[in-house]
């Protein structure tokens, strides 16, 4: 019975001891386990690197989001930091949509509109209203009813300093078609706004080929030269691709190679009205070896407002001008009549051969219609 019990003791004894041990082995592992994770503690997330520049991706801002902290959203917040151990939770925050805000249109001051006006180098003087050529036509009776002996043509010529046809009008005397001989040459310019028959219209053509009938001036060719009112006859003063140009080395040559000319400078005269007359004056002292004899009725010198070198109050001091025969001429209430006085005067000064007629009269067509044959006299003296 005893030994029954001892057996059964010992048998007990062992199975506790064993279960004893057991466990003392699991607690023991489970110790070294827990210190294994406290030492080696398992890796977290990478932290982004803190960065004020905008990037494309979501990234992570270490910011503590306590009371009294820094304001505003962060890009991501880290909460619940324990002990070592800190668990990161990102919250990432939406990008804000970018707002287009419109940027005010500023407003600007109008610019000015650039203008391309031209300057003129004359400008015509406002005057009395001026008659037009087909109403004072109608005012001379004898005019009307005289009949030409010669004629009148009208051509054109290629200008190459306008690149188009540029228009004249000629008059040829008694007998030109019958005799074969030659003729001085009056190229007569018309002031502005007229055109070629300006001249025409105050009687030049009656008058020349009356005179010439009546032997009171001997056979001449008159030239009247066109230009347009707004062309190079008033924004060109002179020289290179003026009206000067034009009218000596093309018009000029024109006429001497169409018609039967004397192509000397003593059987050459020019004169005009007006802005034709400062045209005359600059053309005849900047070519005395073209033409001997200059004319100016009622020259608009007071509104000429060309360069010195193509201005007549200068030009007249260059050493041909003394082989020129000048008239001037205007009238008594003629806007022009002072510059003109004062044009003779200098001319004086220099002893040069100038004459001056002053008639009643003021700027208009009356004038000049009324002392044509006197101008014609001038011109054909000595031909």
């Amino acid at each position: 019975m005893d030994g029954h019990r001892g057996g059964h003791g010992r048998e007990s004894g062992s199975a506790l001891g064993s279960v004893l041990f057991r466990l003392a082995v699991v607690l023991g592992l489970a110790v070294l386990i827990a210190l294994a994770f406290l030492v080696h503690p398992l890796p977290e997330s990478p932290v982004a690197t803190p960065s004020s520049a905008p990037s494309a991706r979501p990234s992570a801002t270490w910011e503590r989001s306590e009371a009294g902290g820094n304001g505003g959203t962060p890009a991501a917040e880290v909460t619940d930091i324990k002990g070592s151990t800190a668990t990161l939770v990102v919250t990432l925050a939406p990008s804000p949509t970018p707002t287009s805000t419109p940027t005010p249109t500023p407003t600007l001051p109008p610019s000015p509109t650039p203008t391309d006006t031209p300057v003129p180098t004359w400008t015509p003087t406002p005057q009395a209203p001026a008659l037009t050529a087909t109403a004072e036509l109608t005012t001379s009776a004898w005019l009307e009813t005289y009949t030409l002996a010669g004629r009148v043509e009208q051509g054109s010529y290629a200008s190459h300093v306008t690149a188009r046809q540029e228009p004249y009008r000629v008059y040829l005397p008694p007998g030109y078609d019958e005799q074969d001989r030659r003729y001085p040459v009056l190229y007569l310019l018309h002031g502005w706004p007229y055109d070629e028959s300006h001249w025409d219209v105050l009687g030049v053509d009656e008058t020349a080929d009356a005179r010439i009938v009546d032997g009171t001036i001997n056979p001449l060719i008159i030239v009247l030269p066109g230009a347009d009112a707004g062309g190079l006859y008033v924004t060109t003063s002179g020289g290179p691709g003026s009206f000067e140009e034009q009218l000596v080395n093309e018009l000029v040559p024109t006429i001497d190679a169409t018609y039967r000319t004397v192509q000397t400078r003593e059987a050459r005269a020019i004169g005009g009205i007006s802005r034709g007359g400062v045209w005359s004056l600059e053309i005849a002292f900047r070519h005395p070896d073209v033409f001997a004899i200059v004319g100016a009725h009622s020259p608009a010198l007071s509104a000429n407002r060309a360069p010195s070198y193509y201005d007549p109050f200068v030009l007249l001091r260059e050493p041909g001008v003394a082989g020129l025969r000048i008239y001037l001429s205007a009238g008594d209430a003629d806007w022009a009549r002072q510059a003109t006085a004062n044009l003779h005067e200098a001319l004086e000064r220099e002893g040069l051969n100038s004459q001056l007629a002053l008639h009643d009269g003021g700027h208009r067509d009356e004038l000049w219609r009324a002392h044509v044959g006197e101008y014609l006299a001038f011109y054909a003296a000595g031909w």
